[in-house]
């Protein structure tokens, strides 16, 4: 794996005591590009200003080899407005993405809430978490969410896993190599078209290509989690 230069090692960063356990978990951040003070100023209306800090510190970003990343949600919003037309989202300018997995799932933010919505490429569905969106909160409880979102993640709730329920990601790790910040791991024949969720169907491929073919196929599913 990459060794990073010492100026990026963990031991640097001291945010609060959500996101440093993050950091304890996940390890240092890999592939760091900055996030120009340009994009926070178009997203001050729209993220709480907990996430700028991380963002200022460490860019858009990987952790535990290419597990989970921290985005610059500009580069996502094409694929957002794509996956929410013609839903009953289309309309709404709260919503951005703030992360992803290495299995392409995207996790967008709404202002004054919380994560709001999953977006998984694999299985062509949005998950909406109600009662976030029901939220309304003031600035200092958003700021707690946003840090609960890093800080109660763990690896293994990231993963995906096989039709035998046994995690894929070091095993893809291992047998293809760390993805790129524009790849993720996919699967070769797609699930909706009988393929099989095994190591052996999983390869690396560009994301914003994997969404748009995904969302393409067939109408995506929106289902309530809360």
């Amino acid at each position: 794996m990459q060794t990073q230069p010492e100026e990026m090692m963990m031991a640097n960063y001291r945010f609060d005591e959500d996101f440093d356990y993050f950091l304890e978990k996940f390890g240092e951040p890999h592939d760091s590009v900055p996030i120009p003070e340009s994009v926070i100023d178009a997203y001050r209306d729209k993220l709480p200003e907990q996430l700028f800090v991380y963002w200022r510190a460490l860019g858009a970003c990987g952790f535990h080899n290419g597990l989970l990343w921290m985005v610059n949600p500009a580069e996502y919003q094409d694929l957002l407005d794509m996956w929410l037309d013609g839903t009953p989202f289309e309309s709404r300018t709260d919503l951005s993405v703030i992360a992803r997995t290495a299995f392409g799932r995207l996790y967008v933010w709404g202002k004054g809430k919380a994560k709001v919505l999953s977006i998984d490429p694999n299985v062509n569905a949005t998950f909406y978490n109600s009662e976030n969106d029901a939220l309304q909160l003031e600035a200092d409880k958003e700021a707690f969410k946003m840090r609960c979102f890093w800080g109660f993640h763990d690896p293994e709730d990231l993963d995906d896993t096989d039709e035998s329920e046994k995690p894929l990601f070091a095993r893809a790790l291992k047998k293809l190599g760390q993805i790129k910040s524009d790849e993720m791991y996919g699967y070769q024949h797609r699930l909706a078209l009988g393929g099989k969720e095994e190591l052996n169907n999983l390869d690396i491929v560009k994301l914003e290509v994997y969404h748009n073919i995904a969302q393409q196929m067939e109408p995506p599913q929106i289902i309530t989690t809360s």
